[in-house]
């Protein structure tokens, strides 16, 4: 099957869309098998896209809307054609016809070519013309170079294509909320690495079916992703033995954004981000967002920080992380949750708490790395 895209941002890039759209056809090869990508006059044409794949392209970054389409000669009898391929199998009983022409050169003009089609589709399918409250939208472009004919619009994801922005490392939990921040960050041009911390000093098999699994789903839409695993028991045994009970969580965390961090700096990653948002659980109001993001000068990104559970379930679902975050799996994070915690520390407790913790352990933690595609 046969799409046109449309892109949105890309327009806003100037004498810079080349290398936009460069990204963006790289990152089509890498994530769909057999396609054929090419720039065309108003948009990118994809060629041969498996129907199964829709699912991952409504959800493309930097496409901003695409549709099922023929690529014709220009003569009206060639339209006529590509129109009938479009249609095949088709039940609509209203419909629309919108036609520019961007050679205008072309002896006929947007105008009559509206009319000669929508007469030709009336009289041979017997459909009414609706120009409001259409069934089939029948787009024709022409161009120097042939026409375009598509159907109804279908919704993308929008944004800029991953790669385009710089780099960032994003903390992944086992949780619904930072696999649909690495994602939020993907639809704004950047590749996202991905750092776990796991409360068992090697790999296991939980960690395999769920962690991995988030990352793989994610790869779709960067062509690979690199995930470090990084043992924390050892911290985390000293966390719960010197941290009162209600600034474990919050102690946790700026751990993580230490170690973070040194990641982030030998994979030349430029932020790092997390899942966070606003008010939603006790380490996320104000106060203790600011403890925590205190312990690294690293740039901090929390792209759901705005957003409330719903927002973020229905964007986990669409990009279908949902079903793997719900899979049972204890984090780091899950073991740290106390009965009255913290919710409005202070960087003076916070100081006293942790010149009692051993920060030599975390030089000698050594992340485990891995190359994850989504095939």
């Amino acid at each position: 099957m046969n799409y046109i895209l449309h892109v949105d941002e890309i327009f806003l890039k100037g004498n810079n869309q080349p290398f936009f759209y460069r990204a963006l056809i790289s990152n089509l090869l890498n994530t769909f098998a057999g396609v054929e990508v090419k720039r065309i006059e108003g948009g990118v044409w994809l060629k041969n896209l498996s129907e199964n794949d829709l699912d991952i392209l409504k959800c493309f970054p930097g496409v901003a809307n695409f549709a099922l389409a023929e690529k014709c000669e220009t003569g009206i009898e060639n339209i006529k054609i590509a129109v009938d391929k479009l249609l095949v199998g088709d039940e609509y009983r209203t419909f629309r016809v919108s036609a520019n022409r961007s050679d205008k050169k072309y002896p006929l003009t947007s105008g009559e070519i509206e009319r000669a089609i929508g007469q030709y589709i009336g009289e041979k399918y017997h459909w009414k013309v609706d120009l409001k409250k259409f069934d089939q939208e029948i787009n024709i472009n022409v161009g120097s170079d042939g026409a375009i004919v598509y159907g109804n619009l279908i919704e993308g994801a929008g944004g800029l294509p991953v790669g385009t922005t710089g780099k960032v490392l994003c903390l992944l939990s086992g949780g619904i909320d930072s696999p649909v921040a690495a994602y939020e960050m993907m639809k704004r041009g950047a590749e996202v690495a991905f750092v776990h911390f796991m409360n068992q000093t090697a790999v296991s098999e939980s960690v395999g079916e769920k962690i991995f699994d988030l990352v793989r789903l994610l790869a779709r839409f960067q062509g690979r992703s690199r995930l470090f695993v990084v043992p924390f028991a050892d911290l985390q045994k000293e966390v719960v033995m010197k941290v009162p009970s209600g600034y474990r969580m919050i102690i946790n965390r700026r751990l993580f954004l230490r170690i973070a961090e040194k990641i982030a700096q030998n994979e030349k990653c430029l932020a790092l981000v997390t899942g966070d948002s606003l008010g939603q659980v006790a380490s996320q109001t104000l106060e203790n967002m600011s403890a925590i993001q205190s312990a690294s000068a690293m740039l901090k990104l929390s792209p759901l920080v705005g957003t409330n559970k719903r927002e973020i379930i229905n964007r986990a679902r669409a990009i279908k992380t949902l079903d793997i975050s719900h899979r049972p799996y204890e984090d780091c994070c899950s073991l740290f949750v106390a009965k009255h915690p913290e919710t409005k520390a202070k960087p003076l407790v916070i100081e006293k708490i942790e010149q009692n913790l051993d920060f030599t352990r975390l030089d000698k933690i050594q992340p485990i790395s891995y190359y994850i595609s989504s095939n």
